[in-house]
């Protein structure tokens, strides 16, 4: 039997662990997570450097993991960035698949993929040659990210890939500088916008003979070095050789052609 006096110690005990000061435990485990967010980094880099058998592995991999934990939202975008792979590889009715997966993680659990779904659904279209549903779903993103300068610049730099007729330089010159300055203030949340901007200026200079050819080569070779993203650097070289022959500077046109055939050479 059990006397008063322990009765009101139990009592009492039992209190203090209700009202306990001490932190709040954090019962939450999160380590599927990690490697799910991990394995979409490095498909992700697979993916910039062009090995997408790799990239589509890894994604594979992030899904799994994700799945394990029921993560629906890296779950789908694991199945959205393979569906960019497979569009690249110009295989349309496997991205189509990936994105009625991912779409599939919208409709029954409410994730925040739509826009991402439209996206993918507008580079898919554009793959197809469906140029009006590309720029429509195009332009649904930039008046719904108006507010959000980085993938503003994103999505109008894509719409000028969709139709170059439209590109307009003096607001391409003021998007380099916009991202420059994020970069410079850590405050650029995705890198690839920047290379994408940066590849697609170089390019185009090239392509529509503008002026600043030069020094738009050196600056994208300088940041695809910088990320070590060799195949970049391989198409920075033959656009500066094409640009260099076209223009008669010989010398300069075979020093970017030694460097081509070096890396090509390496196996990059």
């Amino acid at each position: 039997m059990i006397k008063a006096p322990c009765l009101i110690l139990l009592y009492v005990l039992s209190g203090l662990t209700g009202c306990s000061s001490a932190p709040e435990r954090n019962y939450q485990v999160n380590t599927y997570q990690r490697q799910a967010s991990a394995w979409l980094a490095q498909g992700d880099r697979k993916r910039q450097q062009g090995a997408y058998q790799q990239a589509l592995q890894y994604y594979d991999n992030a899904y799994r993991y994700a799945s394990k934990r029921h993560d629906v939202a890296q779950m789908g975008l694991a199945r959205l960035k393979q569906a960019a792979v497979y569009i690249k590889q110009g295989q349309g009715e496997l991205a189509e698949g990936k994105i009625a997966q991912a779409a599939e993680f919208v409709r029954f659990e409410h994730t925040e993929l739509a826009p991402a779904i439209d996206f993918m659904r507008s580079k898919l279209a554009f793959s197809r040659g469906e140029q009006a549903q590309a720029q429509a779903l195009l332009s649904k993103l930039q008046a719904q990210y108006s507010e959000q300068p980085e993938k503003q610049v994103y999505y109008r730099w894509v719409g000028w890939q969709y139709t170059p007729q439209r590109l307009d330089w003096l607001q391409a010159e003021q998007d380099m500088q916009l991202l420059a300055q994020m970069k410079a203030d850590r405050t650029l949340n995705n890198i690839e916008i920047l290379s994408f901007v940066i590849y697609h200026n170089v390019l185009w200079r090239v392509t529509f003979e503008h002026h600043d050819v030069p020094q738009a080569i050196e600056t994208a070779i300088a940041h695809f070095a910088s990320l070590e993203l060799t195949n970049r650097l391989v198409d920075c070289f033959e656009i500066a050789v094409q640009h260099y022959l076209a223009i008669g500077d010989t010398a300069r046109a075979q020093y970017y052609q030694t460097r081509l055939a070096e890396l090509t050479s390496s196996g990059h």
